[in-house]
């Protein structure tokens, strides 16, 4: 039932954003259109309007195209970072069961734990802009401190021991990766340039007679506009709707080995 409560917001969002940018669109157009004259012919009024909009067209395409390309990537980042994360929480895991010994037992339920918070509260915390856990935090600093307390005898404890410490290491930094992500505000500096190049190439449009074909290819450009809009606004925050990436690398430890540490806690 959350899924598809997500998918009619998200569905219902996207929606939003076309209608509010065909509206932009046809706005920008009527009161161009009420401003300004269109010309009368050998003045070269069409000339001057049509080469303004193929340049400011330009421009806005250009910087749709490239805020879109920065967005899909970080959000793909994001996706990337918590697989390697996982793998990274998973080999601590499996390597503290291969170390044996006392710290076996408080080092798997501790990383269990761990992912416990991170999907329950965390990933809620990042979608509101609110940072990491503090609480996942200290879950962390105990395991690396455990892990730094270790007395290996052997050249295998010493090789896991060394190993667990550095996969421990990179959970932090994928860690910190993942908060970026989420307070990163490049994003707001791009509204305005994109609103602002969408009702400077609707109005290039007054000189058009206001036809049904003519306002149907302008609804068809303000839909468009509008998609790519929503693309953008929903790649700027991964952790939350419309655009919300599940925690499906932690899920699946959960749903694992790890998962049964805290049945048996």
């Amino acid at each position: 039932m959350d899924d598809i409560g997500d998918f009619l917001s998200s569905l219902a969002t996207g929606v939003g954003f076309v209608v509010a940018t065909v509206a932009l669109v046809l706005a920008s157009y009527f009161l161009a259109r009420k401003l300004l004259h269109p010309g009368v012919e050998g003045d070269r009024t069409w000339d001057v309007a049509s080469n303004v909009a193929v340049r400011v067209a330009t421009l806005h395409g250009l910087i749709l195209g490239l805020v879109y390309a920065q967005e899909l990537d970080d959000y793909k980042g994001v996706r990337a970072t918590l697989t390697d994360e996982a793998i990274a929480i998973s080999d601590v895991y499996n390597d503290a069961r291969r170390y044996g010994g006392p710290i076996t037992l408080p080092v798997q339920e501790q990383l269990a734990t761990y992912l416990k918070v991170v999907v329950d509260e965390e990933w809620d915390s990042l979608a509101q802009h609110q940072g990491l856990s503090p609480k996942a935090w200290q879950i962390w600093e105990s395991v690396y401190n455990q892990l730094l307390g270790l007395m290996p005898a052997t050249d295998r404890e010493h090789y896991l021991g060394n190993r667990m410490r550095d996969r421990i290491t990179a959970v932090a930094r994928y860690r910190q990766l993942r908060e970026a992500a989420s307070t990163s505000r490049f994003s707001g500096l791009f509204w305005g340039p994109a609103l602002i190049g969408l009702v400077l190439v609707s109005a290039t449009f007054y000189i058009y007679r206001p036809k049904r074909t003519h306002l149907a290819l302008f609804s068809l450009f303000g839909a468009y506009s509008g998609v790519i809009l929503f693309f953008i606004f929903a790649f700027a925050n991964p952790y939350a709707n419309p655009g919300k990436l599940e925690p499906r690398p932690f899920q699946h430890l959960l749903e694992g080995d790890i998962g049964r540490s805290l049945t048996s806690r």
